[in-house]
């Protein structure tokens, strides 16, 4: 795999395509602070930081949603769950909704997705606008990667296939990659690649099965796992990440094998990050907290997105559509040429997140703990997150103030010692309530 790229950027005088092509891969799952660009302590993402070394990274990119079918309806559509409502008890997108495919393929694109997501394909509405769909069903399929080897396949397919028939016009595709999901069962060397403590094998197998049940047994406190589990299972995901990066290195590959890379804008994200046991939660998706709605974001297009930069600005990964359209919207007939923009994503001083609750998951936790306390498993949640706050309120209206700053891992709040700081924030929502398009 070539994992040097070229620094062309806008000062090597590199003039980019008026439509470039556009791909998305998401790696659903992945939390930023398990990026090595992001500051994790192990490499496990060296592709995606070569990208970023070429490209622009986004420090603080937030989802709108904890769960990954909510959260790739909004960047679908560039609207919060409140907007476009697809979550666990209508996990559809609406088709009366304009997704980012179809404005794509209105302004000329041909267009392609492919998804190893399978609550997030054609049924539920997802493939809108798309000429060129593929999904792939790993569990139907007995795949030892969750699919990713069979979606860059097609992918790959579908560009030769572009290049046969000679082709001129720009594309649009959308990847969605699943691996660094639960259960983390990495192939081949991946699986130990970074174990730190010897464990026996027999061991090592059953946690890389560990699933949903088990997460719900263990957030109730029925299970438990050893520091030396978990310390495994964290591993474990850092395989699933390592290799969901190969792939990404893979498809990459392409791109530059087909003279196509530098034409390209690629986008590499998340939707939502994955719980490591964070406040006694294993893949929880509703909680608002960092470790799941802050994700990566990387952008590379020579020319047009500067090349080794960092942003620090606070930026919601619903606008990424928003930049997509501008670059690549056709040039008006007769206009005189304007100069190539930059990709820029809007910065956003207030982020907002929200955390609906899962009553699948209700249900199950009733009929294990009757007599508990289910409180934080039957509410809606909304985060207001500034740089340096976040302000965290349930439909119970239970609440909760961290400082981002002085306690990154939301690990205690402030709400009564700083209550005017989040007065403040808790205004923020009405403002934001009135914004919204109506529900549909």
């Amino acid at each position: 795999m070539l994992l040097s790229l070229p620094a062309a950027g806008a000062g090597c005088g590199r003039r980019a395509p008026v439509q470039p092509n556009v791909l998305i891969v998401v790696i659903s799952g992945l939390r930023a602070d398990h990026v090595s660009s992001y500051g994790y302590r192990r490499a496990t993402t060296p592709v995606l930081d070569t990208l970023a070394s070429s490209g622009t990274l986004y420090e603080q990119a937030i989802s709108p949603a904890p769960w990954s079918l909510t959260a790739q309806a909004s960047l679908l559509t560039g609207l919060y769950p409140s907007e476009h409502l697809a979550a666990f008890d209508h996990p559809v997108l609406d088709a009366a909704l304009e997704t980012l495919p179809e404005k794509m393929k209105t302004a000329g694109y041909a267009t392609f997705a492919g998804t190893t997501d399978s609550l997030a394909g054609k049924g539920n509405g997802f493939f809108q606008g798309v000429d060129n769909p593929v999904e792939i069903q790993p569990d139907q399929q007995a795949s030892p990667d969750e699919g990713a080897a069979s979606l860059e396949t097609a992918f790959t397919g579908w560009l030769d296939g572009r290049r046969t028939a000679g082709s001129a016009v720009p594309f649009f595709a959308y990847l969605v990659l699943s691996n660094p999901h639960l259960p983390f069962n990495p192939p081949g060397e991946y699986r130990q690649k970074f174990l730190e403590k010897a464990i026996p094998l027999p061991r090592l197998e059953q946690i890389s099965q560990l699933w949903v049940p088990f997460a719900r047994q263990l957030m109730l406190g029925i299970v438990s796992l050893s520091p030396d589990d978990l310390a495994a299972m964290v591993s474990l995901y850092d395989g699933e990440v390592a290799y969901a990066d190969y792939r990404l290195g893979r498809l990459v590959d392409s791109l530059r094998e087909r003279k196509i890379l530098d034409d390209t804008l690629l986008i590499v994200t998340s939707d939502a990050g994955e719980d490591l046991a964070d406040h006694g939660l294993l893949a929880e998706s509703s909680r608002l907290y960092d470790s799941i709605v802050k994700v990566p974001l990387v952008m590379r297009l020579p020319g047009r997105v500067p090349s080794g930069r960092r942003v620090g600005e606070q930026v919601q990964t619903l606008d990424i559509g928003r930049v997509i359209l501008a670059l690549g919207a056709p040039p008006v007939q007769g206009a005189p040429a304007a100069p190539a923009a930059e990709a820029v994503m809007p910065g956003r001083a207030i982020a907002i997140s929200e955390g609906r609750f899962d009553p699948t998951a209700l249900r199950y936790y009733r009929k294990l703990a009757p007599e508990a306390d289910l409180t934080m498993f039957e509410s809606n949640l909304l985060a207001v997150r500034t740089l340096e706050y976040k302000y965290i309120v349930t439909s119970s209206q239970r609440a909760a103030l961290f400082d981002l700053k002085a306690d990154p891992g939301e690990r205690v709040t402030v709400l009564s010692s700083q209550p005017e700081r989040a007065k403040d924030l808790s205004s923020r929502i009405a403002a934001w309530q009135s914004s919204l398009k109506a529900g549909r």
